[in-house]
This record gives C-alpha cells, sequence and structure tokens, in this order.
C-alpha cells in the first residue's frame, strides 16, 4: 500500500499507479534550475497537474520548493521508478539511504530495461545502434518473419532520404492532431507569468496555444491521427525541411512519449498494424519504428552505458571553444525524428 511518487515524465497509465495512490511534485528550484523555454516548461506543468486532475483523490500534488521538502511534508516513504537522468538518480539514491524511499523499480518508460541493455552489450567491443535496433525487432517480433525482416530488408533508410518536392511551401498532408487547451492550461499561463515577474523563473522564448499532447486521452488521439493520417508520408520525407511547414508529415509524438504518456511498444505496434491493414507503406512504418524503438532507446541507454564522465571526454583532443562558451568536447543528445 506504499505511495508511487512519478516523475513528470511518468505520467502515462503503464506506470504502476497502485492502491497506495500517486504523489506529485512540483519543485520550484527544478524548474528554476536553468532557463528553459516556456514552452517546456508549460508543457511538464500542464501534464502533472492534468495527471492529478484525472486521479483526484488518489493524487497528491505537493508545491514545493524542493523534492526532499515534498517528501518530508508527505510523511511517509514512497516507491519510485528509475528516473532517466543522473541528476535524478543522485536524488533518489539519496532518499533511499535516508528512508524517504523504500523502493526503486525499474522503469517501463522504454521497452528494455536497463539491465537487459547491459546483458546485450556484454563483451561486444562495438555498440552499433543498427546491431542494436535488429535485436529490438527480434525481441518485440516486429516486422519480422522468423529470423528475417518483412519485405527482405532491415532499412529503407535508401528509400526515406527524398528531398521535399520542389516548389512547394507545405507538404500536402492532412494537419497533425491540435489538442484544446482547458483551465489547467490558463492556470499554468497565469503561473509562468507571476513567477517571472518576480524573478522566480527566467523562461526563455514564449508559449502559445499549446500544440502538444499532456494527457492520456490527446496522446491517444495524436497517435491515431499520425498512423491513420499522416504515417504513409512520413518515411519519403523525414529527413527534409520545409522553412514554411515546421511538422511536415511527423508524428508529434516525442513529447507525450517523453512524458510518459504512451507506451512506445503500443505506439510501434499500432503503426506495424497499419501496415498489415494495407493503410501504410513498409517504408514508412519501418522508418517510424527505427525512431521509436531504435534511436530514441539507443540514445537513452548509451547516456547510462558512458557514465555521467562521457560528457566531459575529448578524444579528438579538440581545443577551440564554440560559441556558447563550450570547449566542444561535449556531445548533443539526440532526439527521435518521429
Amino acid at each position: 500500500m506504499t505511495r508511487r511518487w512519478l516523475f513528470a515524465d511518468q505520467l502515462g497509465p503503464h506506470f504502476d499507479v497502485g492502491r497506495g495512490g500517486v504523489l506529485l511534485v512540483e519543485s520550484r528550484r527544478a524548474l528554476a534550475r536553468r532557463p528553459f523555454h516556456r514552452q517546456k516548461l508549460h508543457l511538464v506543468l500542464s501534464a502533472l497537474r492534468h495527471r492529478a486532475a484525472e486521479l483526484g483523490d488518489s493524487a497528491v500534488l505537493l508545491r514545493t520548493d524542493t523534492y526532499t521538502e515534498a517528501l518530508r511534508g508527505l510523511g511517509e516513504p514512497v516507491r519510485v521508478h528509475e528516473p532517466t537522468s543522473y541528476a535524478a538518480e543522485r536524488l533518489v539514491r539519496r532518499l533511499l539511504a535516508s528512508g524517504m524511499v523504500e523502493s526503486v523499480d525499474p522503469t517501463p518508460g522504454y521497452s528494455l530495461p536497463r539491465a537487459d541493455f547491459a546483458r546485450w552489450v556484454g563483451s561486444r567491443r562495438q555498440v552499433r545502434m543498427e546491431d542494436f535496433y535488429r535485436f529490438q525487432r527480434q525481441r518485440l517480433d516486429l516486422l519480422v518473419e522468423g529470423d528475417r525482416p518483412v519485405g527482405g530488408r532491415w532499412s529503407f533508410d535508401e528509400d526515406n532520404r527524398e528531398p521535399p518536392p520542389k516548389g512547394v511551401e507545405r507538404l500536402d498532408v492532412p494537419p497533425p492532431y491540435r489538442p484544446r487547451e482547458d483551465d489547467i492550461d490558463a492556470e499554468v499561463r497565469d503561473d509562468l507569468d507571476r513567477w517571472t515577474r518576480e524573478g522566480l523563473l527566467s523562461p526563455v522564448g514564449a508559449d502559445g496555444p499549446r500544440v502538444f499532447a499532456v494527457t492520456r486521452r490527446e496522446a491517444l488521439a495524436a497517435l491515431e491521427r499520425f498512423v491513420t493520417h499522416r504515417l504513409g508520408a512520413f518515411g519519403p520525407h523525414e529527413d527534409a525541411m520545409l522553412r514554411g511547414d515546421w511538422a511536415m508529415a511527423h508524428s508529434l509524438l516525442s513529447v507525450p512519449l517523453n512524458l510518459g504518456l504512451l507506451d512506445p511498444v503500443e505506439v510501434v505496434d499500432r503503426a506495424a498494424q497499419a501496415y498489415r491493414d494495407g493503410d501504410a507503406p513498409l517504408a514508412s512504418v519501418e522508418g517510424f519504428v527505427r525512431q521509436v524503438i531504435g534511436w530514441r532507446e539507443y540514445v537513452w541507454h548509451l547516456y547510462w552505458h558512458f557514465g555521467p564522465t562521457y560528457r566531459r571526454r575529448n578524444a579528438l583532443r579538440r581545443g577551440r571553444r564554440c560559441r556558447s562558451g563550450s570547449t566542444g568536447s561535449t556531445p548533443t543528445r539526440s532526439t527521435p525524428r518521429a
């Protein structure tokens, strides 16, 4: 009956709630630790508050300066899923040692647990994304027939590298799903305005009407809209960009995936079903599947595999400073194009 503490990237039904209820926390210090874009702050706060509203009496939403302060105020130990950053993991370890966290369970936010990835790496000298992707396809029985890929090829990248059509400003595809803002979004925007005036936050950019899903219902609607109306056009131009068309035929599912509103396996299963039903071409489906259970998970696992010192490595011994003021040795973290 121990309450489950859910982080803001653990908001979907596949993250165990249990009979003990849920703790959700808005940490002012976490929100202010760097100048985040206002759109990101809005998405995180709106998702947390919507989840609390959905869960009703089984959820406790605390707005405190720090996470530790929230747990002390709760006055009872909690369970957690593995966090997705080193900073959060260090915090959880401290709270576990103090007794405020009772247990840490593997995260269901990715299809492959961290321990299983370590076993897959084993004694490999090279940890190649293509090898990992094939392993994922076979493990999940996804677009395969026995040991062979459907269509005879593991990759349709060559078919998915077309430039945009000449002379067009936008792709001729139906528009993506658009959520409707509600009173919670209005409250979030008012809070961000007030906190910025008071100097508690220093966000950059502006957040206009919300364009990404922040609830499970919205996320499922966005997934269905993409698979039904846009997936077929995703593949050919997935690496292309148009100045006047920021979304093109992309799914816009990275946000709900990273908020934990969608299970990555249900996402790729839905895309694969569209291929089996004859509703989407194999090249587009394979390209999308590669992004979700290939690149997205590969990059996340490498983050843990190489350890927290990886960002300070400089194997090429570069010394020229970047415009941002860094040494040029810090690798960027990729995000899926889906």
